[in-house]
């Protein structure tokens, strides 16, 4: 692999990452306005919703709140 190659995989995961950082903040945040916290096994799937592109909204009804 090319240096250009590296490049944009290393800007693809650190954006990735930070992406997924932001949206498990807001599903944080919106349970902490309703008075309780995101277990563990809650947490290991945010990451497959946010592969899917699934909405904030979606994703806490999906997991019952």
């Amino acid at each position: 692999m090319n240096t250009a190659q590296n490049n944009t995989n290393y800007r693809n995961q650190r954006w990735n990452f930070c992406g997924f950082d932001a949206f498990r903040n807001r599903i944080i945040s919106q349970l902490a306005l309703l008075g309780t916290e995101l277990s563990d096994d809650e947490t290991d799937v945010l990451l497959d919703f946010y592969r899917q592109g699934e909405s904030e909204t979606y994703v806490l009804a999906a997991l019952g709140y």
